[in-house]
């Protein structure tokens, strides 16, 4: 009789369980939906300034992301502060932040604003997360670390990751990024999922919570993700492009043949933006 009464036990569980999981994954698709059938926000006045996050990856990733930088004249009076993200033993990504912050922001000044001050020293920051999925990881322990990465990618959208360092009130700039720009490397499927969980959860919070700390969040709160899909890529998309495609803000693309391509009906187009690299 207890063992009837057991496995009774187990497979109401198992439906609650079931049904909570059909639950969050009809609301995820609603949410998902919802987000691209709506206009995005102006959050910011136009003078605002802005907090960019820009993901790194080794190697052509890298070069490709300062070359968009540079050819878009990055104006470091406009985008005050900049966040830098990197996956661990990734030293030629840091070096190449490094050396776009102290050689061409401070060689390629604006004329225009030659007048304007400089953001003082510490208006960047370098942040390494951990790999997702190292080259000839076992697809056992994948999962695992690829956990690991995620989380600390929450941590950098939060602004409480330690290479980060403690966030002052009085800043110019929020520690949640306004905008976050990738190309595509592996840590931007972490970086964007996390940025789509976080504005997920804030409006839930936003629609439930009483008071005004909700409004306060509101205001401060962002995330907005720009995909750029890689210029090599000319009539297929990358496995990160089509995994993020149905997540990102903006999916923008470099050649003709891969505009208009979107996950499924009625989700946003790919937009085709030229040629963004030198």
């Amino acid at each position: 009789m207890s063992s009837v009464a057991t496995w009774t036990m187990l497979l109401w569980a198992l439906a609650l369980t079931c049904t909570l999981c059909i639950f969050a994954a009809l609301l995820l698709l609603y949410a998902l939906i919802q987000s691209h059938n709506t206009t995005v926000p102006k959050w910011r006045p136009r003078n605002r300034p802005i907090h960019l996050l820009v993901v790194l990856g080794s190697g052509g990733h890298t070069a490709e992301m300062f070359s968009m930088l540079r050819r878009m004249e990055l104006d470091p009076i406009k985008y005050t502060y900049r966040t830098y993200v990197v996956s661990s033993g990734d030293n030629f990504s840091a070096k190449k932040a490094v050396d776009f912050e102290t050689t061409y922001l401070t060689q390629h000044k604006d004329p225009a604003i030659s007048e304007r001050p400089l953001p003082a020293t510490g208006s960047y920051s370098i942040v390494t997360v951990p790999r997702a999925r190292r080259v000839h990881q076992s697809y056992l322990t994948a999962p695992f670390s690829t956990l690991s990465s995620f989380w600390s990618c929450l941590l950098v959208l939060r602004g409480l990751h330690p290479d980060q360092g403690p966030f002052h009130p009085e800043s110019t700039h929020s520690p949640h990024p306004d905008i976050i720009l990738t190309n595509g490397p592996a840590t931007a499927v972490c970086i964007i999922l996390a940025a789509r969980l976080l504005r997920l959860w804030h409006a839930l919070s936003a629609r439930f919570a009483l008071g005004s700390r909700s409004a306060t969040v509101s205001n401060n709160f962002r995330l907005r993700t720009i995909f750029v899909e890689s210029w090599a890529r000319v009539t297929t998309l990358s496995l990160s492009g089509k995994i993020l495609l149905p997540f990102a803000d903006r999916f923008l693309v470099q050649w003709p043949d891969l505009a208009g391509k979107r996950a499924w009906k009625g989700m946003r187009q790919t937009e085709y933006a030229g040629t963004l690299v030198d």
